[in-house]
């Protein structure tokens, strides 16, 4: 994987576990608010530290390539994503037709539907958003 397929395959990730955690959208956060809540969840993530399939992550990221910042991540999101919209609205609850879980099985490498499920709460929980029921 290439470094866009690598930061797209952890945007529909963590999107995908979001939804699949009942977390409802839109992604309303400026980027220095929610960036440094998904540095201190990805370091404690422990599939983050698979380089074949994950990218690093620093503030600023770096000249030579090797970290990116977490804002290049959203930034990686296509339009052909099932979660394009998500900067305006609700996350969709039926990926391609799919539970969230469902599409993290299938779309999504390098970790298992509930790793990204245990992401997308550890980011909801450094952001003090409140956990869905």
């Amino acid at each position: 994987m290439n470094k866009q397929q690598r930061l797209r395959n952890i945007a529909e990730g963590l999107l995908g576990g979001l939804a699949a955690v009942g977390f409802e959208g839109p992604w309303v956060w400026p980027h220095h608010r929610w960036e440094g809540a998904f540095y201190r969840a990805w370091r404690s993530w422990p599939p983050s530290t698979r380089s074949d399939v994950f990218r690093a992550f620093k503030v600023g990221g770096s000249a030579d390539g090797r970290t990116s910042q977490g804002r290049d991540i959203l930034f990686s999101v296509k339009r052909t994503s099932p979660f394009a919209e998500f900067k305006t609205m609700p996350l969709t609850q039926e990926p391609m037709g799919l539970s969230p879980e469902e599409y993290l099985e299938i779309w999504v490498e390098g970790a298992t539907p509930q790793e990204w499920m245990d992401l997308a709460r550890m980011f909801l929980q450094e952001m003090d958003e409140p956990l869905p029921a």
